[in-house]
């Protein structure tokens, strides 16, 4: 994740450690995205001109939409905080895809106070238009207390066709996946405190088309 859309962040998604843990597994079967499970991000920063649009963030035929345009992007947070976890994501990812939005699935600090000293896991970062490849990051504070990331390099794969997403984060290493192929497994910089599962499309520069994702489901334990 870039370092200035931390801040929406940082306003957005204060207060998640407040609410009712979810169970492990969330089908999406409902009409609405449930709000004891979930936060939708919504409102607009002014450090990145992006706004947070929760109307973006749909939910209908057991699938969670994330769509984003020019008019405003879309995220979702999930209200358990957890060390350590393992989550698997069953997601497709729509073309033609615009220019400017990188969808990206992601751990991130209980306390959005405390990045990037607590550190920040994007298990998944998709900046390639034609969903074919992803990106996988671990942000960290470097030497001089500024983010710092580890990259681990490009997975190739039809992202347009549904496919299992899977993380596994430990005290001594995190790993992941897809549809059960762990592809990395990062044994540096762990991050060792609370975090909460995320899911958002992020706006990365000039936008020239919409970006959707589609959720199945999602399951999660500590």
């Amino acid at each position: 994740m870039k370092a200035w859309l931390v801040v929406v962040l940082l306003v957005l998604v204060a207060g998640c450690s407040s609410a009712p843990a979810p169970g492990e597994s969330e089908e999406f079967d409902g009409s609405s995205l449930d709000s004891t499970h979930w936060t939708a991000y919504d409102g607009f920063n002014r450090a990145s001109g992006e706004t947070w649009r929760a109307a973006q963030c749909t939910v209908s035929g057991g699938v969670l939409k994330l769509r984003a345009d020019s008019s405003g992007v879309c995220g979702v947070a999930s209200l358990t905080q957890r060390t350590y976890a393992k989550a698997e994501v069953r997601a497709r990812f729509s073309v033609p895809a615009g220019q400017g939005l990188a969808p990206v699935f992601l751990y991130w600090p209980e306390n959005d106070g405390d990045w990037p000293q607590a550190g920040e896991i994007d298990w998944l970062e998709c900046y390639d238009t034609s969903r074919q490849s992803f990106g996988s990051w671990i942000h960290y504070a470097g030497l001089s207390g500024a983010d710092d990331s580890d990259n681990a390099g490009d997975f190739r794969v039809d992202m347009t066709q549904w496919h299992t997403y899977g993380i596994e984060w430990s005290a001594s290493q995190v790993q992941v996946s897809v549809d059960g192929q762990v592809w990395h497994v990062y044994t540096a910089h762990i991050p060792r405190g609370p975090m909460h599962l995320a899911f958002q499309i992020d706006r990365i520069g000039a936008v020239t088309g919409p970006a959707e994702v589609e959720i199945d489901w999602v399951h999660e334990s500590g």
